[in-house]
C-alpha cells in the first residue's frame, strides 16, 4: 500500500471525527485524479489484480472525503448567513461576519463564496424591506385613486357628479323610524375599561410566564436557532449547558437532544 493511499485514509478519519475541515494540500483534488489515472493504467483489463481493488477503494474513500467536506462548507456558509442577515425582525441589513472555514482548497474557496452570494441574493429577495417598499407603493397608488375627483364624460364642461338630494319628507321619515336607545351612563363606561384592563394584565402575566428561561444540558449537535424572544441561540455542541426560553427548551428535550438541569 503506497504513501498517497495511506495519507488519503488519514484524511478520511479526520473528516469523520472532526467538525472542521482536515488540512490538505492546495492541489489535493488534482493529486487524487492523477493517482486514479495511474491505477487505471496499472490495472489494464484485469479486474482481479491488486491494483484494481486499490482503485475501487481509492474511489470510495475520495468520494466520502469530498462529500463530507462539501457538507461542512455548506453548513458553514448557511450559518454565516444566518448570523449576518436576520429575517422578519425589521433589521434585515446584511453585515457579513468573517467566519470563512480554515483549510479550504482554491476550488472549495470558490464554492464557499458562491454559496454566500446565492444565499445573500435569496434573502435580499424575501427581505422585509422589499415587501415594505412594495406595500408603500400600493398604498400610495390607492391614495391617488381616492383623491382623484370623479368627472362626467363631458370633460369640457368639467361637470362633477353631485350626490342625489333626498327630499325633506324622506329624511324626516327615516329619522323618525330610528329607535331611541338608552343613554350610556358614566358608571357603565368605567366598568368596561376596568374589565379590559384586567384582561390585559392577565394576558401579560401569562405571556411573561411562557417566556421564562430554562437551563438545559445539550446531548447532540444543534445548529443555531431563533428563540421565541427573537434572539439568536447556538450553535450547540454535546455537553453544552445553555439558558434559553422554556418554549424552545421543550422542543429540544422532547426530541431527546437535551434535558433540563437545575443549577
Amino acid at each position: 500500500m503506497d504513501e498517497f493511499f495511506q495519507d488519503l485514509r488519514q484524511i478520511q478519519k479526520k473528516e469523520r471525527n472532526n467538525s472542521t475541515l482536515a488540512r490538505v494540500e492546495e492541489n489535493f483534488y488534482e493529486s487524487i485524479h492523477n493517482y486514479l489515472d495511474k491505477l487505471r493504467e496499472s490495472t489494464g483489463n484485469d479486474p482481479f489484480s491488486d491494483e484494481y481493488y486499490l482503485l475501487k477503494d481509492t474511489q470510495r474513500i475520495a468520494t466520502e472525503v469530498c462529500e463530507r467536506r462539501e457538507h461542512k462548507i455548506t453548513d458553514a456558509a448557511v450559518m454565516n448567513i444566518h448570523r449576518s442577515y436576520h429575517l422578519f425582525t425589521g433589521k434585515p441589513k446584511f453585515d457579513l461576519l468573517d467566519t470563512t472555514p480554515l483549510n479550504l482548497t482554491p476550488e472549495e474557496e470558490k464554492f464557499y463564496f458562491s454559496l454566500l452570494d446565492t444565499l445573500k441574493n435569496h434573502r435580499t429577495k424575501i427581505s422585509l424591506d422589499k415587501f415594505k417598499d412594495k406595500d408603500d407603493e400600493d398604498k400610495s397608488n390607492e391614495k391617488k385613486l381616492i383623491d382623484t375627483p370623479i368627472e362626467t364624460k363631458s370633460e369640457k364642461t368639467e361637470t362633477k357628479i353631485k350626490p342625489k338630494e333626498i327630499p325633506i319628507e324622506e329624511k324626516t321619515s327615516v329619522t323618525t323610524n330610528i329607535p331611541k336607545s338608552n343613554p350610556i351612563k358614566e358608571e357603565d363606561i368605567s366598568n368596561i375599561y376596568s374589565n379590559i384592563d384586567d384582561q390585559f394584565k392577565s394576558s401579560e402575566s401569562s405571556l411573561n410566564k411562557e417566556l421564562d428561561n430554562e437551563t438545559i444540558l445539550i446531548f447532540d449537535n444543534i445548529d443555531s436557532i431563533i428563540g421565541v424572544d427573537e434572539k439568536s441561540y447556538g450553535p450547540f455542541r454535546p455537553q453544552d449547558i445553555v439558558v434559553i426560553p422554556n418554549i424552545n427548551a421543550k422542543v429540544i428535550t422532547r426530541s431527546n437532544k437535551g434535558r433540563v438541569v437545575k443549577i
